[in-house]
Parts: C-alpha cells; sequence; structure tokens
C-alpha cells in the first residue's frame, strides 16, 4: 500500500508538476528510490520516459541517497538502460561523474552503449557515439583511479582499444603518473607488449619505458646533487674553521682571549 507521499509523488509525476516533485523529494529524501505500484521500475526512470525535465533529472542525480536498480525482481529496465534509450548525451552528461553508468545491469554499459551505435539510424549515431564516448571515459578514467585491472581486461575483451585516446586526447596509459602510480594497471599494460593483436601495447611499452627512463635519470640527478651538497658543505666547514683559526691567531696577537 503506498504512503500518501508516494500517491502525492506519482500524481505530481503524471500532470508534470515537476517543482512539485522536487519539493516532495526535499521533505521525504526516501522519495528519491520511489517505485511505481508493481514495483517495476524507479522514479528516475519513469522521469527519464517523459519528455525529459532537465533541472528533474539533474536534482534527482544528485540526490545522495539516489539508488541506481531496484530490488525488485519483477524490474523490467535498468537505469542504464532507461538513460541510453533516450539518445540524450546532455542526459547521460549529468551522470557521467557517477562511476554507476559503467554497468549496465551485470554488464558493460560499454557494451550496451555500443550495440546502440552499431544500430541506430544515420539521424542518431552521432548522439549514440558521443553517449557512447562518455561511457568509455567515465569507464577508463574509474578503472586507472582505482587501479583496477580487471575492469581494464573486460574492456579489451569487449573490444575496446586502449592505445585510443579518450575524448580529451589523453592516452589511457598516460593516467598513470607519479602521483596516480596505479601499479596493477601499469602491470597490465606491461602484459600486453608482445601480445598478438594487442592494441593496447602500441605506445604503453614506450611510453611506459620512458617513465622508467625519466625516474631512474631523476634519482641519479638527485643522488648528483646531494653529492654535490655535501662537497659545498664540506668546503664551506673547512673555509669556515679556517677563518676561526685565523681569528684566533689574531686575537691572541691582540691580546684577546675567548
Amino acid at each position: 500500500m503506498p504512503s500518501p507521499q508516494e500517491v502525492a509523488l506519482w500524481q505530481a509525476v503524471t500532470e508534470k508538476k515537476y517543482d512539485k516533485v522536487q519539493t516532495l523529494i526535499k521533505d521525504h529524501p526516501e522519495l528519491v528510490n520511489a517505485e511505481n505500484d508493481k514495483g517495476r521500475t524507479l522514479l528516475i526512470r519513469v522521469v527519464l520516459a517523459l519528455v525529459p525535465p532537465l533541472d528533474l533529472i539533474r536534482f534527482i542525480a544528485q540526490h545522495p541517497d539516489l539508488r541506481f536498480e531496484t530490488q525488485s525482481p519483477h524490474a523490467t529496465q535498468t537505469t542504464m538502460g532507461a538513460i541510453l534509450s533516450t539518445g540524450r548525451p546532455d542526459i547521460l552528461e549529468i551522470f557521467a561523474k557517477d562511476p554507476r553508468i559503467i554497468f549496465d545491469g551485470d554488464k558493460l554499459a560499454y557494451v550496451t552503449s555500443k550495440k546502440y551505435v552499431e544500430s541506430a539510424t544515420e539521424g542518431k549515431k552521432e548522439n549514440y557515439t558521443k553517449m557512447f564516448n562518455i561511457i568509455r571515459d567515465t569507464t577508463i578514467r574509474h578503472a586507472m583511479k582505482t587501479d583496477n585491472d580487471a575492469l581494464l581486461e573486460q574492456l579489451a575483451t569487449a573490444g575496446d582499444n586502449l592505445s585510443q585516446a579518450l575524448s580529451d586526447g589523453t592516452l589511457p596509459v598516460r593516467l598513470i603518473t607519479k602521483e596516480s602510480p596505479a601499479p596493477k594497471a601499469k602491470l597490465w599494460f606491461q602484459s600486453q607488449i608482445g601480445k598478438n593483436g594487442a592494441s593496447a601495447a602500441k605506445y604503453a611499452g614506450s611510453f611506459l619505458g620512458n617513465m622508467q627512463d625519466m625516474q631512474q635519470t631523476k634519482e641519479k640527478m638527485d643522488e648528483a646533487t646531494q653529492d654535490k651538497l655535501q662537497a659545498e658543505k664540506s668546503l664551506f666547514d673547512k673555509a669556515y674553521d679556517g677563518t676561526l683559526a685565523i681569528m684566533g691567531r689574531v686575537g691572541s696577537s691582540m691580546g684577546f682571549s675567548s
């Protein structure tokens, strides 16, 4: 039996009174995960199926309690499925920093999105390609940030060319930095070197090799700098001791004592 608040929520959605929907969720935060009367779908999916009200979608997407999947066994669609079915990159962009868009149920959203691109009509292909790129960027960046080599392997198995740059021109392997060393990801890229058809290794070998050379060069420079500082310190100490000795002799000749 739905609560009075749930009844009011669904009525507001039906009547497209989106300001009222936001007010109800603010007053009753649990409503952000409201399910329809048969438990088949979540509020966010119903809203996505409408002529999408971006302000309401943005409000729901940013809610800290938002749940992506319903716990009902009767669910007929995933949240990522609902987002992709809109064919709207601007809607997906709202969720771009949420790592939950990486998966569509128990499979990679990358795979689902790729199928949309492959089957799209000419008029829709551009939008679906943009959505695919958003998902690819988010998936790769999350894999590198969390040092998730298994996720990189899943992408490669799904056919991704991990030597191909992200949307901003960054090569995936270049996300490995001194600040974010990602040792598992680094080993994964290294493991691709020499494999037949392993496109991820195209730039990985030279890049990782250059990284190692740079690190060794830095260590040598640090060592040389330390040696130089030590030598300068010894020279300074000798000069200082010599100066004290001269001052001592001068003081003695003038009748001063320390």
